[in-house]
């Protein structure tokens, strides 16, 4: 008796080690970064964008680049530079464009840009914190702790930003209003020389050579990212300070421009500051001059103490990097590991755009972009920042409204009509730039 019961004891046992061998022989998928970055954008940015499956699109595919001209290098015509490759030069796109819509930089109509301000000079508040609501997400049950890199999408609320931080973080002045005024046509700086392929070409560039002198002939950027230069409009004499140098493209593109007194290059990692190093050493006369007009440092945005210093800032501020973060998963920003790091990025975003913006004299701009699409990274960052602004100091500013000094760039690159302080280039696959935040402000005061 006790032997047949023995025999069932064992066919038990081996029953239930079955069992456990199938429960754990099922693998768990650990989430990739990219994978969770993309479902997070269908779940939000769908909300935002009519057009999200184009933009998706665009996203996933490689972006377009242009080629930034080295007024240093012996080569600079487009022959020289690239053969018989088609390619425009922005320049003459951009007046072009000018021409044909009767925008003359020297005739600009200032009682236009008086009646367009008087109808813009206050941004209504109530639109403003409909929008932000629209990202504001549903409370959530779970803590940050709780959420396991291996739970599955369809178990995890992809949002912008957990609700109570971004609570927390958007508490603005309820008695501020931002001053949004008309920015007038830019002149297009007469020493750039900027080559992009045309629409619907997908052509990439040659890699770019070092001509008789050691210099590299030109910088291949995504197109975009000139806009953020392009909108900082330096004027001869002026001391520039470019704050997230790293890896220095926009900042050869001020220095392209040749119309500064001087430039701070800044980034706040010492490794990011060694390539930026790098950068300016290829494309740069190693010549005493330019060592003096050109200062590299490495400091945090944060810790920065020169108040009162320059005319033009630029601060291409750390973000979600919307397009890095859908096509690669190493260091993701996205990585469940890396969620606490996400849900600091706007407070972080804020503090050196307020940091930034005491640096400017008075009658200064400052650039403010990013690469994302995200509303609070963007719209929502500047209006933080302004409105702590105006609660804790006697600084005073205005928003530009860029959309008349961009709008010749409208058949170059594909611009989001959603933001209410910026301009937002979204990818778009026949012009595949960006994403891209602009925002010019003033100090008037």
């Amino acid at each position: 008796m006790s032997y047949f019961c023995n025999i069932r004891v064992l066919k038990s046992v081996v029953n239930i080690n079955k069992n456990c061998i199938r429960a754990y022989s099922i693998p768990k998928v650990k989430a990739l970064g990219s994978t969770i970055a993309l479902n997070h954008f269908d779940q939000f940015y769908s909300s935002v964008f009519d057009n999200w499956p184009s933009i998706r699109l665009a996203l996933l595919c490689p972006h377009s680049y242009c080629a930034v001209a080295n007024v240093f290098a012996k080569d600079k015509s487009a022959h020289e530079l690239f053969g018989d490759m088609d390619v425009f030069n922005m320049k003459d796109a951009y007046h072009l464009q000018l021409g044909e819509l009767g925008m003359m930089t020297d005739t600009f109509d200032q009682s236009d840009q008086n009646a367009d301000s008087d109808f813009n000079q206050k941004i209504n508040q109530e639109k403003f914190e409909d929008q932000i609501k629209s990202v504001v997400p549903v409370p959530m049950k779970k803590t940050i702790e709780e959420h396991s890199e291996f739970m599955p999408a369809t178990e995890f609320k992809h949002r912008e930003f957990d609700s109570e931080e971004l609570s927390d973080f958007y508490q603005p002045n309820p008695n501020f209003k931002a001053q949004l005024i008309k920015h007038g046509v830019i002149h297009y700086p007469e020493h750039w020389e900027m080559y992009y392929c045309p629409r619907g070409k997908f052509k990439r560039f040659p890699p770019p050579k070092t001509d008789v002198t050691g210099l590299l002939n030109y910088y291949l950027m995504d197109g975009a990212s000139l806009l953020p230069v392009f909108a900082l409009d330096v004027q001869k004499g002026e001391d520039v300070a470019d704050l997230c140098a790293s890896p220095g493209g926009k900042s050869l593109a001020i220095l392209f421009g040749l119309r500064f007194d001087k430039l701070v290059c800044n980034d706040a990692s010492l490794s990011r500051v060694n390539k930026l190093k790098t950068v300016l050493s290829s494309y740069l006369p190693g010549t005493k001059e330019w060592s003096k007009k050109v200062l590299v440092s490495n400091l945090d945005v944060c810790d920065w103490t020169c108040f009162d210093s320059f005319d033009k800032i630029l601060l291409d501020v750390p973000c979600s990097n919307d397009r890095l973060s859908v096509t690669k998963d190493s260091n993701n920003i996205f990585q469940q590991k890396r969620f606490n790091e996400r849900m600091l990025i706007p407070r972080n975003q804020t503090a050196m755009l307020s940091t930034a913006l005491k640096a400017l004299k008075v009658g200064g701009s400052l650039v403010y972009s990013t690469c994302t699409l995200s509303p609070i990274q963007n719209d929502g960052v500047v209006h933080m920042a302004l409105s702590n602004l105006s609660a804790e100091s006697t600084f005073e500013f205005c928003v530009q409204d860029l959309s008349t000094a961009f709008f010749p760039l409208r058949k170059m690159f594909q611009f989001s009509d959603n933001c209410i302080y910026g301009q937002l280039v979204v990818p778009f696959l026949p012009l595949n730039y960006g994403p891209m935040y602009i925002c010019k402000i003033n100090r008037t005061k």
